[in-house]
């Protein structure tokens, strides 16, 4: 596997960014996008938002060959189908010349930026851009992924890219993307595409995914979306279809409790001069490892 360059995102951008003017009908749509699920409500409003102000940033394109239509976009999906939902002719691009893997890493920074993405896109991205990164199939990246996390041996290069790649991201360790995310990719389909809309938090999904039987797992993830069910009542039913031990809602976290939790970590991260007496932070050291026995118990 060809070794990569360390570099950051601006090192992938055009040198060049020629500003135009092209017809709606020249400008394709990439399937790098990491974005699948545009809102339409939100879309329409967009499109309001535009006729009313009559402004409407200009999308971001790349020259393609061998397709349909001439440009590709890159960046400003929700722009480009606002602005075709209004039967506009023409958009305000910005050309320029781009790999896939740079074309991505914008689009996930574009979306990042404007309208986060939901977890399943931001996952697929970041799985599509190792793969570019490691120019390896899914599978095998995924299963790389799941070794590194665990310790065992893979190739330097491979880890060497993977560090690489995370460290331009701004709030996803490896760690929590392979822990957490990637087993997002495996829910059922339902639960999918809950998640997509926005109805249904991810965390709250793999809770619900732990039901085997469909019809009681599509029945609490109704009740989950259209009673805006909390974590803590969503294990409890969960615990009660699978018969295990029913928990007591009045034994789970309280508001006033997880309130305190916040604020009592607010406050240690404020107290710096803590952290430099070596008594203290031995004692806040111990504490930890304290609640995280707990936690793993």
């Amino acid at each position: 596997m060809p070794r990569k360059n360390k570099a950051t995102l601006a090192d992938f951008e055009s040198p060049e960014i020629v500003e135009n003017t092209l017809y709606l009908d020249q400008i394709g749509l990439s399937d790098l996008n990491p974005r699948r699920y545009f809102d339409p409500v939100k879309i329409q409003e967009l499109a309001d938002s535009f006729q009313e102000h009559e402004m409407l940033t200009s999308i971001t394109v790349r020259p393609v060959k061998g397709k349909d239509y001439p440009y590709e976009l890159v960046a400003g999906e929700r722009r480009y189908r606002a602005a075709k939902l209004l039967g506009l002719s023409t958009i305000e691009v910005k050309v320029r010349d781009l790999s896939d893997r740079a074309s991505l890493a914008i689009a996930i920074e574009e979306n990042s930026n404007r309208e986060d993405l939901n977890p399943i896109e931001e996952t697929w991205a970041i799985l599509q851009l190792i793969c570019l990164d490691t120019q390896l199939e899914k599978d095998d990246v995924t299963s790389l992924l799941y070794k590194m996390v665990k310790g065992r041996d893979v190739p330097t290069d491979f880890q060497e890219q993977v560090e690489l790649t995370f460290a331009s991201l701004k709030n996803l360790s490896l760690s929590t993307f392979v822990k957490d995310r990637l087993r997002i990719l495996k829910l059922p389909e339902a639960i999918l595409s809950a998640i997509e809309r926005g109805s249904l938090d991810y965390t709250k999904g793999i809770l619900i995914a732990r039901i085997k039987d469909e019809t009681c797992r599509d029945s609490l993830l109704q009740e989950a979306i259209e009673q805006n069910l909390s974590h803590a009542e969503i294990k409890v039913q969960v615990s009660e279809i699978q018969g295990k031990k029913q928990y007591d809602l009045k034994d789970l976290p309280t508001d006033e409790l997880v309130t305190n939790v916040k604020q009592t970590y607010s406050k240690l991260s404020r107290k710096k001069e803590l952290w430099h007496n070596p008594k203290n932070r031995r004692k806040i050291e111990s504490l930890l490892k304290s609640l995280n026995q707990l936690l793993e118990a």
